[in-house]
């Protein structure tokens, strides 16, 4: 689910204050279609509930696999309908099938297209030509130029939960059978304590030394410190965990014990550095970025056996890791 606005209650309904003074008061949240898998929504039933008690109408899509029952919305004053085309603004988490866009409206939603992404080019298209205005999360911001609509911690739980997943069913294809194979996808669990119970039962298995030889010791590598990554760095803990420092990653890769997992979380400056000298300088990456280089390709990506990425990327930003260096590794 998003994080709606970083600021008070107050802030956000002083905005929709503002937007109700030239529009009329219907906002629906539809449906998230794009993915047979998304079961979020980019407002919970308190937040309609404040809506509603100011006299805003909302309207909600009906969905079997939304997270959050329609009668919960209901109790929040929302209306259960398909038809959401009399609101005047639109929103949603993921982006909408360009065949469900409905012209001359108002949405809101991640897009993913800011940086040019090439998959998501025929939807800005469709959204010019339907006349549409896209309300992007990404571009929100405050008067600092700080982002006022994120994911929040929840994001970084349930990707660790699916990496752990996924390394169980890559191990498996190389002829390693782990304890990371008993921990299923995030929407298998009913909540996240039984996400936390199934990666403890894996950790205990490891804690066992029941981890193959021949796979070395395991390392994790965080990137960021955002919700994203303290998120995912809080369900990692349910493992035998060891946090070392960046710098410590190569000898523990080597001669670890088994019977744990080593982490370590990198800031810009374990990796970044100017191109001219290889020195780090905050304030000046701050405002030229485009002037250095990241080592992480050969001081720490060697050494890691899976990478957690928690950090914002723009395009003149330099890259973790590109298509090469990942092919060299």
């Amino acid at each position: 689910m998003l994080r709606p606005f970083k600021q008070t209650g107050s802030r956000f309904v002083g905005h929709l204050t503002r937007w109700q003074t030239y529009h009329k008061s219907a906002l629906a949240i539809r449906r998230e279609d794009v993915s047979v898998w998304e079961r979020r929504a980019p407002l919970a039933p308190r937040h309609v509930k404040l809506l509603t008690n100011l006299g805003y109408k909302v309207l909600v899509q009906p969905s079997n696999r939304r997270a959050i029952h329609e009668k919960e919305y209901i109790k929040a004053g929302g209306i259960i309908q398909e038809d959401i085309s009399k609101a005047c603004l639109i929103i949603g988490v993921k982006r909408p099938p360009e065949d469900k866009l409905i012209p001359n409206k108002n949405y809101a939603f991640f897009s993913h297209t800011i940086k040019a992404q090439e998959a998501n080019m025929p939807l800005l298209d469709e959204i010019l030509r339907k006349n549409i205005r896209l309300i992007d999360y990404e571009k929100m911001v405050d008067h600092k130029g700080r982002r006022v609509v994120a994911f929040g911690k929840w994001a970084g739980v349930a990707g660790i939960i699916n990496i752990l997943h996924g390394m169980g069913l890559r191990f498996l294809a190389l002829g390693h059978h782990t304890p990371f194979m008993h921990i299923g996808m995030a929407h298998n669990y009913r909540n996240s304590s039984q996400a936390v119970q199934a990666v403890r039962d894996a950790g205990y298995e490891i804690s066992l030394g029941l981890m193959p030889k021949s796979i070395g010791p395991i390392t994790f590598v965080f990137t960021g410190t955002g919700n994203v990554s303290q998120g995912a760095q809080e369900m990692f803990s349910a493992l035998p965990a060891e946090f070392v420092e960046p710098h410590e990653l190569k000898e523990v890769s080597r001669t670890g014990d088994l019977r744990k997992v080593y982490a370590t979380v990198i800031s810009r400056h374990h990796h970044l550095v100017r191109k001219s000298d290889g020195v780090y300088d905050p304030v000046e990456y701050d405002k030229h970025p485009e002037l250095y280089i990241s080592r992480f390709n050969t001081e720490i990506a060697p050494y890691t056996t899976c990478l957690i990425n928690g950090i914002y990327w723009e395009q003149n930003t330099p890259r973790l890791l590109s298509r090469e260096d990942a092919q060299r590794l």
